[in-house]
C-alpha cells in the first residue's frame, strides 16, 4: 500500500472501494475530460497512457488527478515521480476509459459555478504541535441542468489521512467519506484534493476509523449549499486546457548537507517521527545526488466562467490562495486542483521552516513561488482564450 512510510504490510482487505470518476466538459468542437482517482498519486507515464487511451474515444484532451487516499494500492509515489506498477496502470486506464464513455453518453447541455465554503473543525497545519483554529476553505463546482443541481465538483484542501499507518484496509478514506455524505440519487460528485500539502486532520480528528471518516465527510457536506449558478444563459465555449512546462532545481548541495540541515525539536511523538522519516529521504536525495532539473506540467483550464488549475505535486494552502489571489484581478474563480497529471512532491516556499515537508520535497526552496508565477500566468490565459472564443463564437 502507498502512503505511509512505517507501513510494514500489504493490502489485507477492503474497508470501502476506490474509485475513478470521471467529468466531460464537450462542444462541437472539443472535449476535455477531468479523471480523479482514489489513488495516493498519478505518475506521468500513466497520465499519458491514459491521454493517448482517451484520444481514441473522443477526448480531445485530458488530465488525470489523485485524491491522494493513503489506503490505495502504491502507484510509484516517490518524491520526484516513479513509475506506475504494470497492474495498477492497466486498472486505471481501463477504469478511466469506461468511465469516460459513461460520461459521455450522459452528456447534456449544463452550466458551471463556482462557490466558496469555510468549514471549521476539519483541518488543521499538520506540522504544528498545538496549531490555532482554521476555517477550511473547500471549493465546489456546481453543475446545473435547467434549475436542477445535477453534479458537484468538490475540492478539498485537505489530506485525506483519517485512517492511520497501520491501517491495511483499502479505502478512499475522507474523499470517500465527502462522496457519500453528498450523494443523491438525481445527482452525481466527484470529489478532489487541492492544495494540501501542509493540512490534514491529525489534530482535529476524534478517532482513526470510518466512522470517523463519515463524521467528517457529513461535517463538509453539512456547510455545502449548492445552488445554480446566476449569469449568462447561453453556450459557453470549451477550449483546449493551457499547459507550461517548468523548469525545477533539484535541491542544491548546501540543502542536501546533513551537518547543515536544522532539525526542529517537537514534543509531539507522531510528528517527531515523521520528522525522522523525512530525514531518511533527505539522505536518500543526497546519495543520488540529481543535477538536471526537474520538469513539471502546470496547466489551466476554463471551463464557462470557472478557471481549473492543476498542479502536479503537494502546495501548501497559501501557495494554493496565493494562485487565487494572483489570478483574481483578471479571473473570476480559480480553483486549485492538487496532485494532477504528475506527481513531483512537496513544494516548499522560500521561507518555509525545517519540517518533513521541506526535507521530503526533491526541489529546492522557493519552488513554490515558481510554480505560482507559472499557474497563474497559466489562468489568465486560458480565460482570455475562452473570451475571446465566446466573443467569436456570438
Amino acid at each position: 500500500m502507498g502512503g505511509y512510510v512505517d507501513r510494514s504490510q500489504g493490502v489485507q482487505g477492503v474497508l470501502d472501494p476506490i474509485e475513478v470518476h470521471v467529468v466531460t466538459f464537450a462542444d462541437d468542437g472539443h472535449r476535455f475530460a477531468l479523471v480523479v482517482a482514489d489513488l495516493i498519486c498519478v505518475n506521468v507515464d500513466v497520465v499519458d497512457r491514459i491521454r493517448t487511451a482517451m484520444r481514441g474515444i473522443g477526448v480531445s484532451s485530458c488530465w488525470v488527478a489523485a485524491t491522494h487516499t493513503h489506503a490505495s494500492p502504491e502507484a510509484g509515489c516517490f518524491p520526484g515521480g516513479g513509475v506506475t506498477p504494470r497492474p495498477v496502470g492497466d486498472r486505471l486506464v481501463a477504469a478511466s476509459l469506461a468511465a469516460a464513455r459513461h460520461a459521455m453518453a450522459s452528456e447534456r447541455a449544463a452550466r458551471l459555478g463556482a462557490t466558496r465554503t469555510l468549514v471549521s473543525g476539519l483541518a488543521g497545519r499538520r506540522n504544528l504541535a498545538n496549531p490555532p483554529a482554521m476555517d477550511i476553505p473547500v471549493d465546489t463546482i456546481v453543475v446545473t441542468a435547467g434549475t436542477d443541481v445535477v453534479g458537484l465538483i468538490v475540492i478539498s484542501p485537505v489530506h485525506p489521512t483519517v485512517l492511520p499507518a497501520d491501517n491495511n484496509q483499502v479505502s478512499a478514506d475522507l474523499s470517500g467519506g465527502i462522496r457519500r455524505a453528498l450523494s443523491a440519487p438525481d445527482r452525481w460528485v466527484l470529489v478532489a484534493t487541492g492544495a494540501a500539502g501542509d493540512i490534514s486532520t491529525r489534530h482535529t480528528r476524534q478517532g482513526t476509523g470510518r466512522p470517523e471518516v463519515d463524521r467528517l465527510g457529513a461535517r463538509v457536506a453539512g456547510r455545502l449549499k449548492p445552488s445554480p449558478p446566476v449569469g449568462h444563459n447561453s453556450a459557453a465555449p470549451v477550449r483546449p486546457p493551457v499547459s507550461r512546462n517548468v523548469r525545477l532545481r533539484p535541491k542544491q548541495p548546501a540543502e542536501l548537507d546533513a551537518s547543515a540541515r536544522p532539525t526542529p525539536q517537537v514534543g509531539d511523538g507522531r510528528i517527531r517521527l515523521v520528522l525522522q522519516q523525512g530525514l531518511r529521504i533527505a539522505e536518500e536525495q543526497a546519495a543520488r545526488r540529481r543535477t538536471e532539473p526537474y520538469v513539471v506540467e502546470v496547466a489551466a483550464v476554463h471551463l464557462d466562467g470557472v478557471t481549473i488549475v492543476g498542479v502536479p505535486g503537494e502546495m501548501f494552502l497559501e501557495l494554493g490562495e496565493a494562485i487565487r489571489l494572483g489570478a483574481g484581478d483578471q479571473v473570476s474563480d480559480v480553483v486549485v486542483l492538487g496532485y494532477a497529471n504528475g506527481y513531483l512532491g512537496y513544494l516548499p516556499t522560500r521561507d518555509t521552516p525545517p519540517c518533513y515537508e521541506t526535507y521530503a520535497s526533491p526541489v529546492s526552496a522557493g519552488s513554490g513561488e515558481i510554480l505560482v508565477e507559472a499557474a497563474v500566468e497559466a489562468a489568465v490565459e486560458a480565460a482570455r482564450d475562452h473570451d475571446r472564443s465566446r466573443r467569436n463564437s456570438v
